[in-house]
């Protein structure tokens, strides 16, 4: 049974070793599994916060076997009490059948905006619904936003170099050789941008699918310029 009212994770370490995970809790990058932590990305020299977390196994299912043609694809303006109707709209225009699962998604999408737009202090979000098959933002690069929000529904998640190797992986781009921290399906990541730290955001990319088949559904949340 997938319980839509609340946001359902699972604590994992999955792709990090315990040395990461204990050098990342600090203050540059926390590591975390309690979606409450998210707010310590205003904390002063903080750069990333990450929520590890795994999808109900239902829904994770039920993504990955949606039909790539009928992902959902919008961007809106919206309050945090009028997301819902933003979203509904939405995946009804992709023929997306009302089920457990969407509803789930739907509930999931409204708890994340509610969450960001109370850690900066908004009353409105700028909310990007993707899907993407190409290497779309496939450049290291650091976000020019105070804050952003990208969780992961479908396929792999965003990739992102530790501060020692940043200005590596800035110039070398396609051909760095450095060690890539990825985050998972599911993980919920604030990053903070230029706009907040000049010249010291996370240096991240999108994960190189072009030519795989792969499809990934991605939620990116931002302040309103």
């Amino acid at each position: 049974m997938v319980k839509v009212a609340a946001l359902e994770t699972e604590k994992r370490h999955n792709g990090y070793s315990s040395s990461l995970l204990q050098k990342n809790h600090s203050q540059r990058v926390r590591l975390t599994n309690d979606l409450d932590d998210l707010s310590t990305i205003q904390n002063a020299g903080r750069a990333l916060v990450v929520c590890q977390r795994v999808l109900p196994r239902e829904v994770q299912e039920w993504l990955n076997a949606l039909d790539a043609e009928s992902l959902p694809v919008g961007r809106f303006e919206v309050s945090p009490a009028d997301f819902r109707s933003a979203a509904e709209k939405l995946l009804d225009g992709r023929g997306i059948p009302a089920t457990v699962s969407r509803k789930f998604l739907i509930g999931d999408m409204i708890r994340l905006v509610q969450v960001f737009a109370k850690i900066c202090q908004v009353e409105r979000v700028d909310a990007r619904i993707e899907k993407i098959n190409t290497d779309s933002c496939w450049k290291f690069h650091r976000d020019n936003v105070k804050l952003r929000l990208l969780t992961t529904y479908r396929g792999p998640a965003t990739e992102w170099v530790s501060a020692e190797h940043a200005e590596a992986a800035l110039l070398a781009q396609r051909d760095f050789s450095g060690p890539i921290q990825k985050l998972s399906c599911g993980d919920i990541a604030i990053f903070k941008g230029n706009q907040a730290i000049k010249s010291d955001g996370v240096v991240h990319r999108s994960p190189l699918i072009l030519g795989t088949g792969t499809s990934r559904l991605l939620l990116c949340l931002n302040t309103p310029q």
